[in-house]
C-alpha cells in the first residue's frame, strides 16, 4: 500500500469518527429536549400544580395589562395635548386640495377639520337646493310643453300613457298622421298665411317641405321654404312677431316662466280639483301607480291641461283668477292696482305681443280662453336659416300708401324622433297582436308565416291561383323589406313595421 493510499484511508477514518461525534451530540440534545418536555407535561398533569400555574399566568397577564394600560394612557395624554394641532388643517399635507380650483377658495376661510366638514355640509345643502329648483323649472316642460315645442314622430304612441295605437294603419294613418305631405302643407301654409287678425293675411306663392332628418340624439329636423307676399306693413310685422315666437330662445324662456308660475298657482289653489283628477286618472296612469305607489300630481296637471287645450277636455284647473295670480306672481305685483300690474306684464312680454296682449288686456277677464287660444296656435321650435324680403312698389299713385312686402324664408322645424326603444316597443305590441306570442315581430317572422301558407296550399288538390299569386307577391315585398330594414331610420322602421303587420293581417296570416 502506498503512502497516498494510506493517507486517504486515514482521512476517511477521521471523517467517520467526526460524524460519529456529531451524531452523539444530536442524540444527546434530543434526549435533553425529551426529558424537559416530559417534565413539563407531567408538571401540568398533576393537579397540585394547577394553582401555581394559574397564579403565574395571572401575574404575567396582570403585568402585561398594566404595561399596555400605561402605554395607552400615555398615548391618550399625548394626543390630548396635541388635539388642537390635530384639528388644524395646517397639521396635514393639503397641497393636493390647494391645487384644486373648486376647493382653493374654501381653504382660505377654513382653519380646522370642523370648518371643512361644516363647509361640505353647507355645499351639499346648496347643491340639493338648486337641484330641486332646477327640477321644478323643468316640470312644465316635462309634462306639457315638450309635446308642443317638440312633437314626436311616433304618432302611434299616445302622449302621457305611452300606449301604442295598433289601429292607426292604412287609411286611418293617412288621415290622422300630422306628418303626411298634405297635412304639413296645410298646417304651415296656415301658419304663414293667417296672422290672428281677421283684417290681415299673407299670400303664399310657393312652399316646399323637405325630408325628415333624424340625429343620434333622438331628435329630427325638417326644412320648410316659403315664398310669400305680405299685403300690408302690419301683416309683415305680425308675421315677424309670429316667426320669433319659438325661434327665439328668450321668448321660449318667457313662455316657460309663465307656465312655471301657472303650475305653482294651480298646485296652491286647486288641490281639491287635482285630487278629483287623480281619482279619475287612476286607471290611465295605473302603471305609474304600481311602480311608485302614487300618482304624480304634475303629470296629472299636464295631462288635464293638454286634453283641455287640444282634445276639448273639461277644464277644472284654470280660471281667470288663476291667470290673474300667475301674472301678478311673475312680475311681483302685489300692491299695485290691476291696470298697473297688467301694464308691467305686457312690458315684460313685449317680445311676444300675441301672448302679452292676449293675457295682459281686459284685466281679470277672458284670460282662460285667451291662454287656450295662444297655446293652440303655438308652433313647434324652429330655427330661421334664411330670410329675405323687399318692399313691393305700388304700380299706381293712389295705392302708394298701401305697402306690400315680398319675401322668402327657410326655417328648420325640430321635434322628437322615434327612439330605438320605441321601435322595439311597437314591434313587441304588433308581435303580440299578430303572432300571438310575447315577442317582437320581424320581417323573418313575416316570411315564415308566408312560407307556411305556401306549403299548405301546395298540398291542397285545388289551388286558389289568385291567393297563391298574392302570397308569392307578398313574399317578394317582405324579402325586399328584410334587406332594407336595417338601413332605415327609426321613423321609417315604425312605418314599415305597421306595413308589415297590415300586409300579414290582410292576407289572413296573423294568428
Amino acid at each position: 500500500m502506498t503512502d497516498k493510499e494510506t493517507k486517504k484511508m486515514a482521512d476517511k477514518n477521521v471523517e467517520n469518527h467526526q460524524g460519529d461525534k456529531n451524531s452523539d451530540k444530536v442524540n444527546a440534545f434530543l434526549i435533553v429536549i425529551k426529558k424537559y418536555t416530559r417534565w413539563f407535561l407531567n408538571f401540568f398533569r398533576e393537579d397540585k400544580n394547577n394553582g401555581e400555574v394559574m397564579l403565574v399566568v395571572a401575574v404575567v397577564t396582570t403585568a402585561l395589562a398594566i404595561y399596555f394600560g400605561m402605554q395607552l394612557y400615555n398615548d391618550i395624554t399625548l394626543l390630548n395635548a396635541k388635539s388642537s394641532q390635530l384639528f388644524s388643517t395646517s397639521t396635514y399635507d393639503i397641497r393636493a386640495l390647494q391645487s384644486d380650483p373648486d376647493i382653493k377658495g374654501i381653504l382660505k376661510s377654513t382653519e380646522s377639520i370642523k370648518d371643512l366638514l361644516e363647509e361640505n355640509k353647507n355645499t351639499q345643502s346648496e347643491i340639493n337646493k338648486y337641484t330641486d329648483y332646477l327640477h321644478s323649472l323643468q316640470i312644465p316642460y316635462t309634462y306639457l310643453l315638450k309635446y308642443i315645442y317638440l312633437p314626436s314622430l311616433n304618432v302611434w304612441k299616445e302622449n302621457y300613457t305611452d300606449k301604442i295605437d295598433t289601429n292607426l294603419i292604412w287609411i286611418k294613418f293617412l288621415e290622422n298622421n300630422p306628418y303626411n305631405d298634405i297635412t304639413l302643407l296645410q298646417k304651415w301654409g296656415d301658419f304663414f298665411k293667417n296672422l290672428g287678425d281677421n283684417n290681415e293675411s299673407n299670400d303664399i306663392l310657393d312652399m316646399n317641405i323637405g325630408e325628415f332628418t333624424e340625429d343620434d340624439k333622438w331628435f329630427f329636423s325638417m326644412p320648410i321654404t316659403v315664398s310669400f307676399v305680405a299685403n300690408s306693413k302690419r301683416a309683415f310685422l305680425l308675421l315677424s312677431d309670429k316667426l320669433s315666437m319659438t325661434s327665439n330662445k328668450e321668448n321660449i324662456s318667457l313662455i316657460n316662466e309663465f307656465f312655471y308660475y301657472l303650475r305653482w298657482e294651480i298646485k296652491k289653489d286647486k288641490q281639491k280639483e287635482i285630487q278629483t283628477l287623480e281619482a279619475d286618472y287612476g286607471k290611465i296612469f295605473w302603471s305609474g301607480v304600481v311602480e311608485t305607489g302614487k300618482i304624480d300630481q304634475d303629470k296629472v296637471i299636464g295631462y288635464a291641461l293638454y286634453n283641455w287645450i287640444f282634445n276639448s277636455g273639461v277644464n277644472t284647473l284654470i280660471d281667470d283668477s288663476i291667470i290673474n295670480k300667475t301674472i301678478k306672481n311673475i312680475i311681483s305685483c302685489d300692491n299695485d292696482v290691476d291696470e298697473a300690474c297688467y301694464y308691467k306684464f305686457r312690458e315684460r312680454y313685449r317680445n311676444i305681443p300675441t301672448f302679452g296682449y292676449l293675457l295682459g288686456t281686459n284685466v281679470g277677464s277672458n284670460g282662460t280662453e285667451n291662454l287656450k287660444k295662444f297655446m293652440k296656435q303655438l308652433p313647434p321650435i324652429f330655427a330661421i336659416k334664411w330670410f329675405e324680403f323687399d318692399k313691393i312698389k305700388s304700380p299706381t299713385i293712389s295705392d302708394v300708401s298701401n305697402s306690400k312686402y315680398k319675401g322668402k324664408i327657410t326655417i328648420v322645424v325640430y321635434g322628437r324622433s322615434a327612439t330605438t326603444e320605441e321601435v322595439n316597443q311597437i314591434a313587441q305590441v304588433l308581435g303580440n297582436k299578430c303572432l300571438g306570442e310575447d315577442k317582437p315581430i320581424t320581417t323573418q317572422d313575416g316570411l315564415a308565416l308566408i312560407q307556411s301558407a305556401i306549403v299548405k296550399i301546395s298540398n291542397v288538390t285545388q289551388i286558389d291561383k289568385a291567393y297563391a299569386d298574392s302570397l308569392w307577391e307578398l313574399k317578394g315585398l317582405i324579402e325586399n323589406l328584410d334587406k332594407e330594414f336595417p338601413t332605415l331610420s327609426n321613423y321609417k322602421k315604425t312605418i314599415k313595421l305597421f306595413e308589415l303587420y297590415r300586409m300579414l293581417s290582410e292576407a289572413g296570416l296573423c294568428k
